[in-house]
């Protein structure tokens, strides 16, 4: 079928990531196909709307039809209260995640039944932060009861619990940048695999020849496998559950980083992975008035090869005054 019939939105890379976020909450983003780039644009695929010159999604969304405005209306709240609602939610699978101010949470129940009528979600999650070694987020269930659920994104089924593991959407962006990264043949070791972030897309829409998939959490663990499988990539995609330090392998042509914590400490183990020469994708945090040279510090500090840096990218906010960042260093082990 031409784009005509399975319709397209493009819009500038720089503004992807907020018309992906109001795609999703409009239920407009069609999650089966495959988001592509072409120069310095993307092209989403839309179930509705959308077309290859434009797409204004305040005009093609009337405020009266809005699901915020379902939302509003189907509560019995004040006003005062009804403009401290959130008009920004995340939705994995059919499982929502709201952040509700203190003042809200007395009615926390209504709330959520309210959004889960509205925008058709089996369960509603009070969203906290994410904590520890194992990247596990804080939540409360405040409505439905079960939590697992498969999320499509990008023609790939991520199967999860909610409850136990994280999954960024604002992470998109990246994930697609990946694959057009990765060449044919290539052999990638995914260091911090999660339940198949940036393993499954690779392995998925990439043609590289093999990804080792290292993750120590066990939960983690058992979806990654199980994402295998359920995305058809299980000839390509090995995975194993340990620290990423105990897995003895050296070859890799690229090695993806996708942890934020301290990430500078396992550079070395990056290096030890790859063939004579390779790519990093190494990612971390860093405050926004020391940004790039923080970054440039970590990676001259820690990197113990010849390098360069051929890009540096803020992914998106991860605190107020902190971005969520990706350098690409180009190693050469033996020059």
């Amino acid at each position: 079928m031409d784009r005509k019939e399975k319709p397209v939105l493009r819009v500038t890379k720089k503004e992807g990531q907020e018309n992906l976020k109001r795609l999703k909450e409009e239920n407009k983003l069609d999650p089966e196909r495959k988001i592509c780039e072409e120069g310095d644009d993307l092209l989403i695929p839309v179930k509705e709307g959308g077309n290859e010159e434009s797409y204004d999604l305040e005009k093609r969304t009337p405020s009266n039809t809005s699901p915020f405005y379902q939302i509003k209306q189907k509560l019995n709240l004040p006003d005062k209260e009804k403009k401290k609602l959130p008009n920004r939610w995340e939705m994995i699978g059919d499982v929502l995640f709201l952040k509700l101010p203190e003042e809200l949470y007395s009615k926390k129940k209504e709330i959520a039944e309210a959004y889960a009528l509205v925008l058709g979600a089996k369960t509603v999650m009070l969203q906290g932060g994410i904590e520890g070694k194992k990247r596990e987020p804080v939540v409360e269930k405040i409505y439905g009861e079960e939590t697992e659920t498969i999320h499509l994104e990008n023609g790939i089924r991520y199967k999860l619990d909610t409850a136990k593991l994280m999954f960024s959407s604002g992470n998109i962006d990246e994930r697609i940048r990946i694959v057009d990264l990765v060449k044919k043949g290539e052999v990638v070791v995914d260091m911090f695999a999660g339940i198949g972030y940036f393993s499954l897309p690779m392995a998925v829409h990439g043609e590289p020849e093999k990804i080792y998939s290292l993750e120590i959490n066990p939960t983690a663990f058992h979806y990654l496998k199980e994402n295998i499988i359920l995305n058809g990539v299980d000839s390509i995609v090995e995975p194993n559950c340990l620290d990423n330090r105990d897995f003895s392998f050296t070859g890799a042509d690229r090695v993806v980083m996708g942890y934020l914590h301290e990430t500078w400490m396992y550079l070395d183990k990056a290096v030890k992975l790859m063939g004579d020469e390779g790519t990093i994708h190494y990612h971390t945090i860093c405050r926004d008035k020391e940004f790039p040279e923080d970054v440039k510090r970590q990676i001259e500090e820690n990197v113990p090869a010849n390098f360069e840096i051929s890009n540096i990218k803020i992914i998106k906010s991860y605190a107020p005054h902190v971005f969520h960042v990706v350098a690409d260093i180009d190693v050469e082990k033996n020059k």
